[in-house]
């Protein structure tokens, strides 16, 4: 059986909680039915959500405890001047996101932008 996989895109603040929602109703739905891979990549303005990350906090460890791979840009997290240690623990960075979307949907995700 073929994994589905699923990339969502978070450039905007706004727009990370209703990710974070889509990532887990995806999830649910195919829990116990199909293999799947969920990345939620968080970059440019997105990366702000880390100054104020107390609302999101059980959502993004509900969504760890269900396999889904959370990532921040670091080039964001720099032009931000967010500092790193305040990517929660259990998430994850990468150098450049715009190249991880790249790459990632390369190897075969489909993008979705939240």
């Amino acid at each position: 059986m073929e994994k589905l996989k699923l990339l969502l895109h978070v450039p905007e603040s706004k727009r990370f909680e209703p990710a974070l929602k889509m990532a887990k109703n995806f999830v649910t739905a195919l829990k116990e039915k199909k293999p799947f891979s969920v990345r939620i990549l968080i970059n440019f303005e997105g990366i702000t959500v880390l100054n104020d990350f107390n609302p999101f906090e059980e959502l993004f460890k509900d969504l760890l405890n269900l396999g889904v791979e959370i990532y921040f840009c670091e080039n964001a997290l720099r032009g931000f001047n967010i500092p790193f240690e305040k990517v929660p623990e259990g998430g994850k960075t990468v150098p450049a996101g715009i190249l991880s979307l790249i790459e990632w949907q390369n190897e075969g995700y489909r993008y979705v932008r939240a």
